[in-house]
C-alpha cells in the first residue's frame, strides 16, 4: 500500500509537476509587484507563503485550484465559496490540533497515560466547548467535504492524472491495489494528509529561509550570485537542474534553515516488539518520542548551534565530516520517513530561485523580535512574520 503511494513521488512524476508549481509561484509573485507599485512598505510574508503552498498542494493533491495566491489587484473576481470554506476549516484544524496545554485534554492525557486517551476522548468530544468537541466537529466537517470531493472525482470517466487523488483512484480501479484497503474514507484521509503536510510545513520553511537570509547580507549575496549564474531569469529550471545545477548554497541554506527552525518538533513511533534502547527495555506498544529540533541544536554535532551558518552543511568541511549522519533529520528517517520530502524540496527550491531572481527582502521594523514560535503538531509563528520587499535589479 505504501509502495503505491511512494510511486507517485518518483522523479518522473515530480518532474511533470514542475510547470504547475512554477505557474503558481509566478502568479503569487505578482502580488509582490503589486505591493511595490502601490508603494506599500511591508508584506506579511508568512501569509504569502501559506497561500502559495496551499494552492500548490491543493492542485497536486486534489486537482483543485483554491485561488488563494492569485494577484489581488481586483475584487470583482468570483470567489469559490466551497474552496474558501474548506480552506478555512483546514486552517482551523491545523491550529487547534496542538500538543500543548491549550490543546486537547485527551491528547495531553495520552502523552502521560496512553491507555486513558481514547476513553476520555470519547467522553470529551460529546461535551460542548471542550477542545475535543471542537476538534471532532471540525474533523467531521472536513471529512464530509473531502468525501464529497472523492465521490465526485470517482464518478468522472476521465481524470487528470497529474494530481494525487486521480492517481490513487486510477491505481485502485486498475486493481493494482485492493478496493477493500483503498476505501473512500481512506482515500479522503490520504488526500487530506497530503494537504496538511504540504501546506503549513512548506510555508513555514519558506518563511524561515527568507527570514534568515534577509538578516545575513553575505549569505544573501552569494545566494543571488548562484541563482543569477544559472541563466536568464525567464529560464525555468528542470528537475535535473534542481538536483545538479544548484548543488551548493541553496541546498545548504535550506538545510540550515530547517535545522534552526525544525518544522516537526516531535516524531512518534510505537514499539512493535520488546526492544532495548540505551539500556532501557521498552515493551511492545510503548510510544517513543523523538525531538529532531533538539538533536539539531546539539553543539556536539553543530558548533555554535544558534548561529545561521549554511556552510556547516558543506560535506567537505570538518564539521560535516565529523557530524553524526542522523544529527539532522527534519523529514524523519527510515521506511516511515516523510514520503513527500522530494516534493517539498522541489517546491522550496523553485520558490527561492524565482523570488530571489526578482526581489530582495528585509526585516520589517514592525516585525516582532525575536520571533515567537508556537509548538504544536508542527512549528509555526505565533504572529505573521513581516518583511519589506525590494525589487531586484534585473
Amino acid at each position: 500500500m505504501r509502495n503505491t503511494i511512494i510511486s507517485m513521488y518518483q522523479p518522473s512524476h515530480l518532474a511533470s509537476l514542475l510547470p504547475t508549481m512554477q505557474s503558481f509561484i509566478e502568479s503569487a509573485t505578482q502580488n509582490l509587484y503589486l505591493h511595490s507599485h502601490k508603494q506599500e512598505k511591508h508584506i506579511i510574508f508568512s501569509n504569502f507563503s501559506l497561500k502559495l503552498a496551499t494552492d500548490i498542494i491543493g492542485q497536486a493533491a486534489f486537482g483543485i485550484n483554491f485561488g488563494l495566491s492569485k494577484p489581488n489587484s481586483t475584487n470583482d473576481q468570483p470567489k469559490n465559496n466551497e474552496a474558501s470554506d474548506f480552506i478555512n476549516q483546514h486552517i482551523y484544524s491545523t491550529t487547534t490540533l496542538k500538543m500543548d496545554l491549550s490543546g486537547s485534554f485527551s491528547i495531553i492525557l495520552g502523552l502521560l497515560i496512553p491507555f486513558l486517551q481514547e476513553p476520555f476522548r470519547q467522553i470529551l468530544k460529546r461535551i460542548p466547548g471542550t477542545m475535543d468537541w471542537k476538534v471532532e466537529r471540525t474533523n467531521s466537517k472536513l471529512s464530509s467535504r473531502l468525501n464529497e470531493i472523492v465521490l465526485t472525482r470517482d464518478k468522472e470517466e476521465k481524470r487528470d492524472l497529474m494530481d494525487f487523488l486521480s492517481l490513487i483512484l486510477s491505481a485502485r480501479d486498475s486493481q493494482k491495489v485492493s478496493r477493500n484497503l483503498f476505501t473512500s474514507d481512506y482515500i479522503s484521509a490520504l488526500a487530506y494528509e497530503h494537504l496538511i503536510a504540504g501546506s503549513a510545513t512548506t510555508a513555514f520553511t519558506l518563511s524561515s529561509i527568507v527570514y534568515l537570509v534577509s538578516g545575513h547580507p553575505k549569505v544573501e549575496k552569494k545566494l543571488v550570485q548562484e541563482i543569477d549564474g544559472f541563466g536568464p531569469h525567464d529560464q525555468m529550471p528542470t528537475s535535473h537542474d534542481l538536483q545538479h545545477s544548484f548543488p551548493i548554497l541553496i541546498r545548504q541554506v535550506i538545510k540550515e534553515a530547517m535545522r534552526i527552525y525544525t518544522v516537526s518538533p516531535l516524531i512518534a513511533r510505537e514499539v512493535a516488539s520488546l526492544v532495548e534502547i540505551g539500556g532501557y527495555l521498552l515493551p511492545k506498544g510503548t510510544w517513543v518520542w523523538l525531538a529532531p529540533g533538539v538533536l539539531a541544536k546539539d553543539p556536539k554535532n553543530f558548533p555554535e548551534p544558534e548561529k545561521f551558518k549554511p556552510e556547516r552543511f558543506n560535506v567537505n568541511s570538518e564539521e560535516g565530516k565529523n557530524r553524526h549522519p542522523y544529527a539532522h533529520i527534519p523529514f524523519g528517517i527510515g521506511p516511515r520517513a516523510c514520503i513527500g520530502q522530494k516534493f517539498a524540496m522541489q517546491e522550496i527550491k523553485l520558490s527561492i530561485i524565482h523570488l530571489y531572481r526578482h526581489f530582495l527582502f528585509r526585516h520589517s521594523p514592525e516585525m516582532e523580535k525575536p520571533l515567537q514560535l508556537d509548538y504544536g503538531i508542527i512549528l509555526k509563528l505565533q504572529a505573521w512574520s513581516q518583511a519589506s520587499s525590494h525589487q531586484a535589479t534585473i
